[in-house]
């Protein structure tokens, strides 16, 4: 019979194997007390499922963190460039001030970017106005009022210009209302130019000049540095009637009508035109960055679960994460000091 007390000590120190009572046990080598005692006091492994997703992500991550590095440009780092990206951003979520012109400023961006179709269309539909010639400008409004999809307005005015054209005497006559036709096609290739063009009429705007001197505004900026809105509120204010009455139009009105909105309007429509395609690469980046992303959190949630204190950890688990670099620094940069609003979204 089994001592209790050596059956209690055994139990107690987990060196009894086999059956062999612990006293008779070796006390170096395999199945020795030795072994058993070391084990009280060794870290547990990482589990191999966990070791073998965490390659296969750090594999991932390699790949897509080379894609990124190979995209990623100093220009994105630039003070300016950022001020776009996150410009872009709050008109797109509508956040803050921008809320109030997420809607307004793309109407206001075409009045400025297709100034030269309106001018054209106004001019001759004032200097032509012969009974056929009226008809296809009468044609036009209606079109605009029922809001036809642009593929049939397109296709419906060239049938009723095919239609008037032999009726109209003159070939300067024929001409002019095929220019006018042709502009019409332009402003139908903007998202949003033919309702500009029927807020205009619906408007009666007598003098499309206020869209060339906004412009003409906006153009003297192309050298200047426009990361300071009180700089660009005061030039608006100096013609501050003609933003106002283009801002009726597109819909601005009330507490909403103030210079600082001008301001930004303009500064955006500005810094579009300095960014516009290194932000399109911009985003080409951030596209590989979302991809690199969720391996980048399963690898961060394993070495978060496993921590070496606690675990033996394989040697992968201290590598370097591949692209954490990139990350870090547009994370940073597009994150507000202050609010801590994030101008990124990774997800």
């Amino acid at each position: 019979m089994t001592n209790v007390k050596d059956h209690f000590i055994g139990e107690d120190l987990g060196v009894r194997k086999n059956n062999i009572p612990w006293w008779k046990r070796e006390v170096w080598g395999k199945d020795s007390l030795l072994e058993d005692l070391i084990s009280k006091f060794r870290k547990p492994s990482v589990p191999e499922s966990i070791y073998l997703l965490h390659i296969r992500s750090m594999m991932d991550l390699q790949v897509f963190a080379k894609s990124a590095k190979a995209l990623d440009n100093d220009k994105f780092s630039n003070e300016e460039f950022l001020l776009y990206v996150k410009i872009k951003c709050a008109l797109r979520k509508g956040l803050n001030e921008y809320e109030k012109i997420a809607e307004t400023v793309e109407l206001f961006q075409v009045a400025i970017e297709a100034k030269n179709s309106y001018i054209t269309l106004d001019q001759t539909e004032l200097r032509y106005r012969s009974s056929k010639q009226q008809q296809l400008y009468d044609f036009v409004q209606e079109l605009l009022i029922a809001n036809e999809d642009k593929t049939q307005f397109r296709s419906q005015v060239k049938e009723k210009l095919n239609e008037l054209l032999p009726q109209i005497k003159t070939e300067e006559g024929r001409n002019a209302l095929q220019a006018y036709v042709k502009e019409l096609d332009k402003l139908a290739e903007h998202e949003l130019g033919l309702k500009l063009l029927s807020l205009f009429k619906v408007s009666n705007l007598a003098d499309y000049s206020i869209l060339r001197i906004i412009s003409d505004l906006i153009n003297s900026l192309k050298e200047q540095d426009v990361t300071n809105l009180k700089t660009l509120t005061v030039l608006v204010i100096n013609q501050y009637d003609v933003f106002e009455q283009l801002g009726r139009i597109i819909g601005i009105t009330g507490t909403d009508s103030t210079p600082e909105t001008y301001g930004r309007m303009i500064q955006y429509i500005t810094l579009s035109h300095r960014h516009k395609l290194s932000y399109i690469k911009f985003e080409e980046l951030m596209k590989v960055m979302r991809q690199w992303y969720p391996h980048y959190l399963t690898v961060s949630q394993f070495r978060e679960q496993y921590p070496p204190k606690k675990y033996t950890v394989p040697k992968d688990f201290f590598q370097p994460i591949p692209g954490i670099e990139i990350y870090e620094k547009y994370q940073k940069s597009l994150t507000d000091k202050n609010t801590g609003l994030t101008y990124i979204n990774f997800n």
